[in-house]
């Protein structure tokens, strides 16, 4: 597990999945950077990196659907703490498939890092509240990822 502390910020990584490489605190660093854009403070954020099997498991009996796929999200919203001043929100956690982030690099012809951060920012964007089963909701949250990827990211 990888632990990342930003400004009052924390990202913990699990990674199941063996077979894929990760930079685990770049993208740590990208996930902190996510939350601060939305001016998020005292919460922290799990990210899980598993493989296509158990993303598929978490789908079929969290969502319903018997398939892969790249990304779930839990958001939880829990303080932790009963005083105000040291309070911290669990947000959620975002799950990733690493094998469909390595069959998606290739398809879309980009690297498997940048595919894995883009997940990232589209899991959190689902932990606070985004959606993109209705296409009105796709398009909006589709073009806040595309700031977001290019602002942290690509550094434009």
């Amino acid at each position: 597990m990888k632990v990342s502390k930003g400004k009052n910020v924390t990202v913990k990584v699990c990674k199941e999945e063996k077979r894929h490489y990760v930079r685990m605190q770049r993208m740590c660093d990208v996930a902190c950077k996510v939350l601060r854009a939305f001016r998020i403070t005292n919460a922290e954020l799990s990210i899980c990196l598993v493989s296509n099997r158990s993303i598929r498991k978490l789908n079929r009996t969290y969502k319903g659907r018997n398939a892969f796929t790249d990304v779930l999200a839990f958001p939880i919203e829990v303080d932790t703490h009963p005083r105000r001043s040291t309070r911290i929100k669990l947000l959620g956690e975002v799950i990733i498939s690493l094998d469909e982030t390595k069959k998606n690099a290739r398809r879309f012809h980009t690297t498997f890092e940048r595919e894995l951060l883009l997940y990232v920012i589209h899991g959190i964007l689902h932990i606070l509240g985004y959606d993109d089963e209705v296409r009105s909701h796709r398009i909006r949250m589709e073009r806040k990822q595309q700031e977001l990827f290019q602002k942290i990211v690509i550094k434009k």
